[in-house]
This record gives C-alpha cells, sequence and structure tokens, in this order.
C-alpha cells in the first residue's frame, strides 16, 4: 500500500511538473532579449506543444503589429514588429496568450505575462 501512495504521488509530481513547463515560453539570455527589442526583432521559444498550424493561425490576428516566423524544429518564433512600440509590444502577450503560453522564462527566472510585459517589452 505504502508503494501505491509513492507511485501515485510520483506520477501527479510528474504532471504536474509537466503542465507547468507546457505553458511556460522561453528567452535564452536577458541581453539577446533587450537587443531584441530594441531592434525590433525578439525571438521567443514556445512550448513543445506548440504547433506550425497554430502560430501561423494566432499570428495573422496580429499582422498590423508584427510578423512571426516560426521554426517547427527548434520550436523558436522570431517576432518582428512592424512599428517598434510600447503598445505594439503588448499585443505580444495576446500571441502568446493565444498558444497557451502563461509565463516567460528569461535566464531561469520566471515571469507571469503581464510582469514580462512590465520588466522587458514596455
Amino acid at each position: 500500500m505504502k508503494s501505491f501512495l509513492i507511485s501515485i504521488s510520483f506520477l501527479f509530481a510528474v504532471a504536474f511538473a509537466n503542465a507547468q513547463n507546457s505553458n511556460t515560453a522561453f528567452c535564452d539570455s536577458k541581453s539577446k532579449l533587450i537587443k531584441g527589442i530594441e531592434t525590433g526583432l525578439i525571438e521567443i521559444k514556445l512550448p513543445e506543444a506548440v504547433t506550425n498550424s497554430e502560430v501561423e493561425k494566432y499570428a495573422e490576428y496580429y499582422k498590423n503589429a508584427f510578423v512571426v516566423s516560426f521554426n517547427e524544429k527548434t520550436h523558436i518564433a522570431n517576432i518582428k514588429m512592424i512599428e517598434n512600440n510600447s503598445s505594439n509590444r503588448r499585443v505580444i502577450l495576446r500571441f502568446l496568450g493565444a498558444n497557451q503560453v502563461h509565463n516567460i522564462t528569461v535566464e531561469g527566472s520566471s515571469f507571469l505575462m503581464n510582469d514580462f510585459y512590465e520588466t522587458f517589452l514596455k
């Protein structure tokens, strides 16, 4: 009975950890992110569950603010701003939300969507 409870607890822990990762996008380095924001070309690694067709479908809604190119093998989305300003960068949050992203990790620090905007995109 004890091993059964341990097994169930382990399964819940693994499922919870996977659920957290499936809703997290990643930016490799803070300096690269800041440079991307300055130049209007932002690189974000989307969760593994995101597909090319989903990215294309959701990016279509925001084509007045930015254009997205997505590498399905690496899951990296390159977001090229049409007009690089804070209100258009805020629209990136809607795009990420449509792709089921709830938080973004930058150099190991996790940010909720609004915190990510306030810290980096504003």
